[in-house]
């Protein structure tokens, strides 16, 4: 009886997980077919009220990563930047922390800084690959787990554009959001890079599955692959 009644249980919370995990990956939602016009204004939407309350989470890659983001951030500075909004900045290498820092300093609103190590460098052997993800897959876990707590009942948003870590923290964001079944959407924002006309980034084939808003900056790429993606133009 003792067995049966654990194997009924275990059989009832393995149910509810797969449940859950339907519900907070986008990919198994439906999707209307919008004008990119339509699609902005009801992006922009979500988000243009919380001035002074919003809280934003972006990671910095490195070179051009960096600077997408960093004119992303300039260009809907009214939402992302406004003042009284938390942002909390993940960085991999010093260059694109100053590089933030000197942004900020034109904004009125409050910085967190969280230094991640990189998953991968450029050039880099499987071995090292392997142990440098390792370590970014542990570290990342407890910043990921902080920024969450902090954006606990309060409107925020996570936005990526394309380093190799943010698959790692996107996955980390969406386990919290499965095993704390009464927390709010992650909130996951993917723009691929400017580079991508024609095909995804490793990051872009990763974060098609885990995203809840993913951006491309080019019409062929959103007619390839349909109406999960939203299209605005060309954003940096």
């Amino acid at each position: 009886m003792a067995v049966a009644y654990i194997a009924s249980l275990f059989l009832v919370v393995v149910a509810f997980f797969i449940v859950r995990l339907v519900t907070i990956l986008p990919i198994f939602r439906t999707y209307e077919k919008q004008s990119h016009v339509r699609q902005t204004q009801a992006l922009l939407n979500k988000y243009k009220n919380f001035g002074g309350q919003l809280h934003v989470f972006v990671f910095l890659g490195s070179g051009g990563h960096t600077g997408e983001l960093l004119i992303i951030l300039k260009n809907y500075k009214n939402i992302l930047l406004s003042s009284g909004n938390t942002i909390h900045v993940g960085y991999s290498d010093v260059d694109s922390y100053n590089k933030f820092k000197e942004l900020a300093k034109s904004y009125d609103c409050k910085v967190k800084y969280y230094r991640f190590v990189k998953a991968r460098e450029v050039g880099a052997s499987k071995l090292t690959s392997i142990k440098s993800i390792l370590m970014t897959l542990i570290k990342s876990f407890g910043y990921v787990f902080e920024i969450r707590q902090a954006m606990k009942n309060t409107p925020h948003l996570v936005l990526f554009n394309g380093p190799g870590t943010c698959c790692i923290l996107a996955l980390w964001f969406k386990l919290l959001e499965l095993i704390f079944p009464f927390s709010s959407s992650s909130n996951i924002v993917y723009i691929e890079s400017l580079a991508r006309i024609n095909s995804l980034s490793l990051t872009g084939k990763v974060l098609y599955w885990i995203a809840d808003e993913f951006i491309v900056q080019w019409e062929e790429l959103k007619e390839k692959l349909g109406d999960r993606v939203k299209y605005f133009g060309i954003l940096v």
